[in-house]
């Protein structure tokens, strides 16, 4: 009997009632999808336990989880982890005893940064560092028709401007108290000083979050944000799942690495931080590169050539991949 195939999404009373969901994460599973023959049901990632279905396959590539007590999933499912991150914030709750046990019959964990992959080669499971599954996705998304399109996504988000900050009175409050409310101006000086005001004036400012949708929605949203980034003259970001999908698709791209101030953010990156070519910003926003351009500031003419440490991780995750499915 052929087998059955399925891919993670996101839908769940926890995002419907907060209303937004990271289109990274259709990102992430659209990686994941490019492999598989055919996807015969949508399973939601924090309800994995609670499938009772016919027996699937499934790349288990996410950020785990926001319901850490629904871990481990079904055993309806055969999962290949790979690319995975297991967050500081839900370590105490995770790492159950059945969890440990599931993680130990599907070894070895493949982990998309030296965080998880310590982590769980300290509770005694096999783990190795795998890079991001959006890697892989110049499989898919071909750089065929380039255009003049400047993207920022999402630039030192936890650095709010004054504005935002105001229709957000709650975290204003919070800092005013821890002494953050003043980093309003940072994300501006930083812009200013790398890249020209034409630039600035002529680019596209997005961002990844965005409101409660369906699967088949993230989906197709995923799949138009992938087409207009492997054609983009530039993209600019602190989303990891903007700028890794961008080496794969070889799209010049720079990640600015600034205004990360919690450990949500901050366990997320080791490992990966090497493969961008960065704007490194520190607590007073001030600034250095880690790569070079022509001329004093990055304007529209300017050239950038992404690293390429990333390939070899790429070529081993399609490897085994394809191999899976």
């Amino acid at each position: 009997m052929s087998s059955k195939y399925s891919v993670l999404t996101y839908e769940s009373d926890i995002y419907v009632k907060r209303n937004w969901i990271n289109l990274g994460d259709y990102v992430q599973s659209t990686a994941a999808k490019q492999f598989l023959p055919s996807v015969d049901t949508f399973i939601p990632r924090d309800h994995m336990n609670a499938y009772h279905g016919d027996s699937v396959k499934m790349i288990m590539n996410a950020w785990y989880m926001d319901l850490p007590e629904n871990f481990p999933p079904s055993d309806a499912i055969n999962p290949l982890y790979v690319s995975i991150h297991i967050n500081s914030t839900i370590v105490d709750k995770i790492f159950t005893p059945e969890s440990i046990a599931h993680f130990k019959k599907f070894q070895p964990i493949g982990c998309r940064d030296f965080y998880t992959r310590d982590l769980l080669i300290s509770k005694g499971i096999d783990a190795y560092y795998s890079g991001c599954m959006t890697l892989t996705l110049g499989q898919t998304y071909k750089r065929d028709n380039v255009t003049d399109d400047v993207y920022f996504i999402d630039v030192m988000y936890d650095s709010m401007t004054l504005s935002e900050l105001v229709r957000q009175p709650l975290r204003f409050g919070k800092r005013l108290l821890n002494g953050r409310a003043f980093e309003f101006a940072h994300r501006s000086k930083v812009l200013k000083k790398h890249f020209d005001a034409e630039l600035l004036k002529n680019a596209k400012f997005e961002t990844q979050i965005i409101p409660y949708i369906s699967a088949e929605e993230g989906f197709k949203l995923a799949d138009d944000f992938l087409r207009r980034l492997a054609n983009a003259k530039l993209v600019v970001t602190s989303r990891i799942h903007t700028a890794l999908p961008c080496l794969a698709m070889g799209t010049p791209v720079i990640f600015v690495n600034g205004g990360f101030k919690n450990k949500i953010d901050n366990c997320r990156f080791d490992g990966l931080f090497d493969f961008f070519n960065r704007i490194d910003v520190d607590a007073n926003a001030d600034s250095t590169t880690n790569f070079e351009f022509n001329g004093e500031k990055i304007g529209m003419q300017s050239k950038i050539s992404n690293k390429t440490l990333h390939h070899d991780y790429a070529e081993q995750l399609i490897e085994k991949c394809r191999s899976f499915a």
